[in-house]
């Protein structure tokens, strides 16, 4: 059995209208059509379900068991339809994203919140992992989109890079704050905190603080920059973190100036190569790049 959605329609048409001329009306179809794929209807299926008489259809017991599920099939194909309108417009779908933990904890909470506000249908998956994990899961299709430490060397990878300016952070109360930019001879004597030795940032803060002949301790360290922020918050010291992070209004006591020389931190947006992204990652993706082109270079 071959049922057309056609027939469907004109049935449930003529079981809602009760007569055979106002589904036609309903429809825009002529009467004899609406005759026409009835029988072919009730053929198909092998039994009646309207007595005739005079040109008027009166529905068979038949008739009635089967006008429920018409409408449930009528109403499915609207959802279907209206999905893929959504679907085509970038208004559902699921945006899985891998992020280190500068732009996940500073940048990506207020965007993605942004991002669902505007696409309430959208689903959104943020990990936090590191650069190597977020870089295979993007190279493997299990996320989308991934925002990692730059260099970006696997061939199976795109990648946009970000260059970020670093900022030195302290307690609104300390000496440094009424500076307008922090050297590396002000960070003598200063309690520092860094990241970890084998950091992009803390590498650069070692070579220019040799180059200017200072020599300095980093004494505590953290793993990510904002937990390095939090630590500045609750005690003192000073800290070279990237923009995201350093540059926020947190009302956590905690200020910025520039560091001179500059000393960059360097990301990448990366997604697989070859690989579509759906509308609602690109709308994502766009987001992303424009919101970090605010603190720095891409």
């Amino acid at each position: 059995m071959h049922l057309k959605l056609r027939h469907i329609e004109v049935f449930h048409a003529v079981m809602e209208e009760g007569s055979v001329t106002k589904a036609a009306e309903r429809l825009n179809l002529s009467q004899p059509a609406i005759s026409t794929a009835l029988t072919k209807l009730e053929e198909m299926l092998g039994f009646a379900l309207f007595y005739r008489s005079k040109g008027h259809f009166t529905p068979r017991p038949e008739a009635f068991l089967l006008n429920e599920d018409a409408e449930l099939s009528l109403m499915a194909v609207e959802q279907f339809a209206n999905r893929a309108r959504l679907i085509g417009r970038g208004g559902v779908g699921l945006v899985r994203i891998g992020a280190i933990g500068a732009p996940a904890f500073a940048l990506l909470p207020e965007l993605i919140s942004a991002f669902v506000t505007d696409h309430p249908l959208v689903e959104v998956d943020l990990q936090v992992r590191s650069s190597t994990q977020i870089s295979y899961l993007v190279a493997n299709g299990q996320l989308d989109i991934g925002l990692i430490e730059a260099p970006v060397a696997a061939a199976s990878i795109a990648a946009t890079e970000i260059v970020l300016p670093c900022v030195c952070i302290m307690r609104e109360d300390s000496d440094l704050a009424s500076k307008h930019a922090v050297t590396p001879q002000d960070l003598v004597g200063q309690r520092l905190i860094g990241i970890q030795n084998v950091n992009q940032v803390d590498r650069q803060l070692r070579e220019v603080c040799s180059a200017a002949g200072v020599e300095v301790e980093t004494t505590v360290r953290g793993f990510f920059f904002a937990v390095v922020r939090r630590m500045i918050s609750a005690g003192d010291g000073v800290a070279l973190v990237d923009a995201l992070n350093g540059m926020q209004a947190l009302n956590d006591g905690v200020v910025w100036r520039s560091f001179e020389p500059r000393i960059d931190y360097r990301i990448a947006m990366i997604t697989k190569v070859g690989a579509e992204l759906s509308k609602p990652a690109k709308d994502f993706s766009g987001r992303l790049l424009e919101a970090l082109a605010r603190f720095g270079q891409v």
